[in-house]
């Protein structure tokens, strides 16, 4: 519960000064690739840290996935996303397993499909620049259990939510370079959340 207060409290200051700076400025820097009716396309990859109940089962792992943004005017875009995020067993639960069933191994994946908004934060010129991002998806979960005395593996599909926003430099008219962190909240029971932070490099397609 804790998490998830800090999340949404980052979240709401993010949006207030984000307010405030935008009625000092109206013009978007002409390099920030989000003219109305054109393609933004994104790839990323990064670390996915769980936390709460997930925490104490699951270790600090990895994601890597992609999405597409259609920009409705230069600060608003929508689009899908997906996915993969791995972890292995906490290191409480590796000692459980290898006193309980030695030989065995627990880890854990997540396939996220989805969609989401974006909204980037008015600046005056240069090459920053600074977003949020909110979004709901599918997430299918599974923890798969190898050697021991008893392999296998169970997955639930479930709904959830990721709240987040990053910064993106411009390194050429057509692409950018960034990093961008969010929060994935899981409805299993009890909750699966966790952390995202990852490097992102999106591509443009202006419009003509």
């Amino acid at each position: 519960m804790k998490t998830w207060k800090i999340a949404v409290a980052v979240a709401l200051v993010m949006l207030t000064a984000a307010s405030a700076y935008a009625k000092g400025t109206t013009k978007m820097s002409h390099d920030s690739g989000t003219s109305k009716g054109n393609w933004t396309f994104a790839a990323q990859g990064g670390m996915s840290m769980p936390t709460g109940d997930y925490g104490n089962v699951a270790s600090t792992g990895f994601n890597f996935g992609g999405l597409a943004n259609y920009w409705m005017n230069p600060q608003w875009g929508f689009g899908p996303d997906i996915a993969y995020h791995a972890n292995n067993a906490s290191d409480a639960v590796k000692t459980a397993l290898a006193v309980i069933d030695p030989g065995a191994e627990l880890k854990f994946s997540t396939i996220q499909y989805g969609a989401h908004a974006i909204y980037n934060i008015p600046m005056q010129g240069g090459t920053m620049f600074p977003y949020l991002q909110g979004g709901v998806s599918e997430y299918n979960f599974k923890a798969k259990t190898t050697g021991g005395t008893a392999p296998g593996d169970v997955s639930d599909n479930k709904f959830g939510f990721n709240l987040g926003g990053g910064l993106d430099f411009g390194a050429t008219p057509t692409v950018n370079f960034g990093v961008n962190g969010a929060y994935h909240y899981v409805t299993t029971d009890p909750a699966t959340n966790w952390f995202g932070i990852q490097g992102r490099v999106t591509f443009k397609m202006p419009t003509k």
